[in-house]
């Protein structure tokens, strides 16, 4: 989905993220007034249309998180939805009767050894010392037991593990502790625990992180199919190894702080991992609708549902910034660290005074640890790279090799998506895109030699749901079997090591838009990137949409997944409301941009500079 706001946008104005004409803005005085042009889309690649006749009209996309929604789609094709916050019963059926002192006694010394019997048993006969603890060398298997036993205690015990090592003790106040209570996970349908997470304002990963403080399980242990922006409200469904739900109830309140809320529990025998999702499906609030009539709108909704729009990655891939990602991963690409680590670095326009203190530091001194002193906190790639330069004095290489490995693939991937992005608008240009031509590809499932080749003795390792051997493979089209595909089979490689060109002038097109910025395939500029197919075209599904009018521009217009639960009527404005919203559903691929899908019909520009720039007409 991406992000669509800047940052500018987000921390100026009222609570909607718009400004409605004739606020002043409130950080004026803090932040450094430069007047930057906006991104446009054809700075990125984007330039085509699927049907060039349509007028477009006015609007004003996100006006609010609310006007937003974004719901995972899990691989069965099931819209992941909030629904319910019931706690699955976890008590095992079998769960064992209290025993008595010597039934006790007698267990702790069959699962330990008569030394560690006599400790427990001291331990549950003195409540009233504290500071006792008793330590026991443990197995999964021994473990569990125990904590059967420990279950059916009256009073909670408090208890602690690493390394086998499990620690016992009383707690000091029984109130505060956790009753742990034993999990038969085989019973309960699997390891993972599975539970759908709605969040407003918050990432994916920031999510998560807060869910593993909170909640208090490693990070690690949390894993989810895909991520999903800030700037929206989102409903994802994530795991975790031998997850409670238990914790989660308890905690629930402190997760509403942070925006998040959690429910529809169970357990499964597979966790989640990246790419374990079929798409996302959207519902979308356009405000304050103008320029055109509901009929001529209707038209081309019916145009989109039924044609489809160009699969462009959307303006959110490559940043707010007056620097773009992809010239950053460009200038990578080309060996040319130098440069990237001043674009990365050097001062820019537009920056908070924080950032812009920091960077004008940067470029007058050179000198990493007082640069470090005073950068902020969440400048993660350049914390990274002045910590680099400190132990390795102009060494950029090393600096840009520092950055985590999910940003220094993000400026990569933008850069490709760069490239796929102006391939597509020429490819529009000289042949439009109603049908394939000779060349082109498309993937088909892979047959038993392909499989065969893709293991070549390898054992999958893979925790996902997806069957990492059954990827469909690119087929060239051919005068023989053109004619058994559609311009909607039709796919272009994302250039990487592992991806093959069209056998056609569009070919030419990726080496010669390469060559432009000096790279060649040849030199295996992409040896550490896999690479990829994207469709050159996109149709929506499940598509539906309703106009409904308004006064307020604060006003909401459509209910959450968290409103339904609650049972929150659904929004029916004012019937002769002074401003005319579009409410919009449909539901796109993996990876797939309802920026870019509103993009068809709207005709106006989509990056975050060129919407928050829209105010309410008044």
């Amino acid at each position: 989905m991406g992000n669509i706001f800047s940052k500018s946008t987000a921390s100026t104005t009222s609570t909607l993220g718009k400004r409605v004409r004739g606020e002043e803005d409130e950080d004026n005085s803090k932040r450094v007034k430069v007047d930057i042009p906006p991104v446009l889309e054809s700075d990125v690649g984007i330039s085509a249309f699927v049907n060039p006749d349509l007028t477009g009209f006015h609007c004003i996309l996100k006006n609010r998180a609310e006007d937003f929604l974004v719901n995972e789609v899990d691989l069965d094709g099931h819209v992941v939805r909030l629904t319910s916050f019931e706690q699955p019963k976890t008590h095992n059926p079998a769960r064992m009767d209290k025993l008595t002192d010597s039934e006790l006694d007698a267990k702790m010394e069959e699962l330990f050894d008569a030394k560690v019997a006599k400790e427990f048993r001291y331990l549950l006969d003195h409540r009233d010392e504290i500071d006792r603890v008793v330590s026991i060398q443990t197995t999964k298997e021994t473990r569990q037991e125990l904590y059967k036993i420990i279950s059916t205690f009256d009073t909670p015990l408090k208890s602690s593990v690493k390394d086998g090592l499990l620690t016992i003790c009383w707690p000091e106040n029984t109130e505060n502790v956790n009753r742990r209570i034993y999990i038969d996970y085989l019973a309960m349908g699997g390891d993972y625990l599975q539970f759908n997470v709605y969040k407003t304002n918050i990432d994916t990963m920031g999510a998560a992180n807060w869910i593993s403080k909170i909640v208090k399980v490693p990070g690690k242990n949390i894993s989810y199919a895909g991520t999903k922006d800030a700037r929206a409200i989102t409903v994802q469904s994530m795991t975790i190894s031998k997850g409670r739900p238990d914790r989660f109830e308890e905690v629930k309140d402190e997760l509403k702080e942070h925006g998040i809320s959690v429910g529809n529990f169970k357990f499964t025998p597979k966790g989640l991992t990246l790419g374990d999702s079929d798409g996302n499906h959207f519902g979308i609030v356009l405000r304050d609708v103008s320029g055109a009539d509901e009929d001529s709108i209707t038209t081309s909704l019916n145009s989109l549902k039924s044609q489809g729009f160009l699969n462009y990655y959307g303006m959110q891939r490559f940043g707010t910034s007056s620097i773009l990602t992809h010239e950053i991963g460009r200038k990578i690409l080309q060996k040319d660290y130098a440069t990237a680590s001043d674009l990365i670095l050097m001062p820019r326009a537009g920056d908070g005074p924080s950032y812009a203190k920091a960077r004008e530091l940067w470029a007058e001194t050179k000198d990493p640890k007082a640069t470090l002193a005073i950068f902020p906190r969440r400048a993660n790639a350049e914390i990274k790279m002045l910590k680099s330069y400190e132990r390795f004095p102009g060494n950029h290489q090393k600096a840009i090799k520092n950055i985590t490995r999910n940003l220094y693939l993000l400026y990569i991937h933008a850069y490709q998506s760069y490239i796929w992005n102006r391939v597509v608008s020429e490819r529009v240009k000289r042949f439009g895109c109603t049908a394939p031509i000779v060349g082109d590809l498309v993937m088909v499932e892979p047959n038993d030699d392909d499989i065969k080749k893709k293991q070549n003795g390898q054992v999958s390792n893979n925790v996902g749901r997806r069957d990492p051997w059954a990827r469909k493979v690119p087929l060239v089209l051919t005068e023989e079997n053109i004619h058994s595909y559609s311009i909607k089979d039709v796919v272009y490689p994302v250039p990487g090591r592992r991806t093959i060109l069209p056998k056609n002038e569009i070919g030419d097109l990726f080496q010669e838009y390469l060559a432009e910025d000096k790279l060649n395939l040849k030199d295996n500029v992409f040896d550490d990137i896999p690479g990829d197919y994207r469709t050159i075209l996109s149709v929506p599904d499940n598509m539906s949409w309703s106009f409904i009018r308004y006064n307020d521009p604060t006003e909401k217009l459509v209910n959450t997944d968290l409103d339904t639960a609650l049972g929150e009527p659904q929004p029916v404005g004012e019937p002769d409301g002074k401003h005319l919203a579009l409410r919009v559903e449909f539901t796109l691929g993996s990876s797939q941009y309802a920026t870019m899908a509103l993009r068809e019909i709207i005709r106006i520009e989509t990056s975050s500079q060129s919407q928050s720039k829209l105010v309410h007409s008044l």
